[in-house]
């Protein structure tokens, strides 16, 4: 490496962990290890690791997420026969070959019993919140292709819940002494508007499906995801560590010329050596005018043009880590200097993310931390010259949906666009005063994990329908001329808990004006949780 790996400061464990031993039979021979990412606390306590000098999850973990549920949904008035059913994720062929596409544990279920493997159900009764895992009846050719098969006895040592095969779902059921199945077959997704497929199984013809206690069990699970314990906390640290480590490394090796998508490689391959092997959502990897493109690096806009030398690079990118993921942006000059049009733009938005954090706290409604980085934006562009007039009236006008058309941020976690972000029974569709997408709108609560990435971009279409229109007033176009080109967009991303009387910032990267600059020009940037930001609310 021409560059060592900065230290990341997570309070990891360096002791050679147990693996479990499979026995194979052959006299002499010593047993197949096998486990990968499972091991064994000395004691005898599984976790989830990605090897020496990575964070140990403890699958305790996932045992504290199903107390912590059943809890919720006995107050809710579910108990008695209830039992959850849980369908988790399954390998998909990609369309009509023989390989698949990469396989991600369906969230619920990983927030549940943490289980890697593909084609697994899960029941969990609600007296007691007694999980049993099901897992799929290998054939013995498996062996030749993927590996030793695990029996259910492995299962239950790594994951800490009893075990059978799915094909025996029916009789683990009746043993649970299930009469009513709550499934997630709640409302759609707040995000996507999607909804998970029933679990389907042999005999399910035998149990009762409860819709009003299915809609229980979806509004009270993304309720317990939405707060975050103490060992989530310890993870989503460890990903933004190291999302923020890859992030600065990606930049120091950034240069004009370069085609976009080598930003994605560098973070991809700085994030893995750090034992993040995947990230949470597609990287977003734009320069120039492509920075308003929000979410640039899809599959017909591949982070493939070449990036001018004068130009700002916007990269929106995030490590996973055992299902959590970081989402994290910077925007930085590609010279290393930021020009003045460049400069004015990102110290507003920088301002913007600033004034928002100072206000976090429990209690405090997003919606009316989404109007209070609008107003910053809008009163530094009008210092700026590019605006003109009253802000008020630029507020009750909607300009700045022309130039932030999405909101200040989302829950995080498991998924990039987390659950939660509005309270059961509430919607983005019921406040017609939001024009922007805002994934929460809700009041925040101690120990959740939101993202502060307010922006501000030229998108085409979106000025020049603002400019048509009445709002075209409030528009300096000789600086809009001058601005449009040279910046594209902007925008600045911090994932953020919010704690008892503010909020502690869990990205570590440069953000001002002359760190970023530094950083760029050789200076060192060191990584740990201990140069995150904190702050008590004002």
């Amino acid at each position: 490496l021409t560059h060592p790996i900065p230290h990341i400061s997570v309070g990891v464990v360096m002791a050679t962990p147990k693996k479990q031993k499979l026995e194979n039979g052959n006299a002499g021979i010593p047993p197949m290890v096998t486990g990968g990412t499972v091991s064994w606390e000395r004691h005898g306590a599984p976790f989830f690791s990605m090897g020496e000098g990575t964070l140990r999850v403890p699958m305790q973990m996932h045992q504290a997420h199903r107390q912590k549920l059943c809890q919720a949904l006995r107050a809710r008035g579910l108990e008695g026969d209830a039992v959850v059913l849980l369908q988790g994720g399954e390998e998909l062929s990609v369309y009509d070959t023989d390989t698949n596409w990469d396989f991600k544990q369906e969230s619920n279920f990983q927030y549940l019993f943490g289980v890697k493997e593909p084609g697994c159900f899960a029941a969990l009764r609600v007296r007691d919140a007694h999980g049993v895992l099901c897992i799929p009846r290998m054939e013995k050719m498996y062996e030749a292709w993927c590996g030793p098969v695990k029996p259910p006895a492995w299962f239950a040592k790594a994951y800490g819940v009893e075990a059978a095969h799915v094909d025996e779902l029916s009789e683990v059921l009746e043993k649970l002494g299930a009469k009513e199945l709550l499934v997630l077959q709640g409302d759609p997704n707040r995000d996507s508007g999607l909804q998970l497929a029933e679990p389907s199984f042999q005999g399910k013809e035998k149990f009762k499906v409860s819709t009003q206690g299915s809609q229980i069990l979806w509004d009270e699970i993304n309720e317990c995801r939405a707060v975050k314990d103490d060992d989530e906390l310890k993870v989503l640290q460890w990903v933004n560590d190291v999302s923020s480590s890859a992030h600065v490394e990606t930049m120091r090796r950034m240069r004009g010329g370069q085609r976009e998508h080598l930003a994605e490689a560098t973070f991809k391959y700085q994030a893995a050596l750090r034992g993040c092997f995947r990230v949470g959502y597609n990287c977003i990897c734009g320069s120039g005018r492509r920075n308003a493109i929000l979410h640039y690096g899809h599959a017909a806009e591949p982070n493939s043009e070449k990036v001018a030398p004068d130009s700002l690079r916007l990269l929106d990118m995030g490590a996973e880590y055992h299902g959590y993921s970081a989402d994290v942006t910077c925007t930085f000059p590609v010279s290393g200097r930021f020009s003045v049009p460049q400069k004015v733009v990102y110290e507003a938005v920088w301002d913007a993310v600033q004034a928002v954090e100072h206000k976090l706290r429990p209690g405090v409604s997003y919606k009316d931390m989404h109007r209070l980085s609008q107003r910053v934006l809008l009163e530094r562009m009008v210092a700026a010259g590019l605006f003109v007039g009253s802000v008020d009236e630029m507020m009750s006008a909607g300009l700045m949906f022309h130039f932030m058309p999405h909101g200040l941020g989302h829950q995080l976690g498991l998924d990039v666009h987390d659950v939660g972000g509005y309270a059961p029974g509430s919607f983005r569709k019921d406040d017609p005063s939001i024009k922007e997408n805002l994934r929460c709108g809700r009041e925040l609560k101690e120990n959740m994990v939101i993202t502060v990435e307010p922006g501000f971009y030229f998108i085409d279409y979106l000025i020049e329908e603002a400019l048509a229109s009445s709002k075209g007033k409030f528009i300096n176009k000789e600086k809009l001329y001058e601005f449009w080109p040279s910046v594209g967009g902007v925008r600045i991303e911090d994932d953020v808990v919010i704690t008892a009387e503010g909020c502690r910032v869990l990205t570590c990267v440069p953000r001002t004006v002359a760190e970023i600059e530094a950083v760029m020009g050789g200076a060192e940037w060191q990584v740990s949780s201990a140069c995150c930001r904190s702050y008590t609310a004002e």
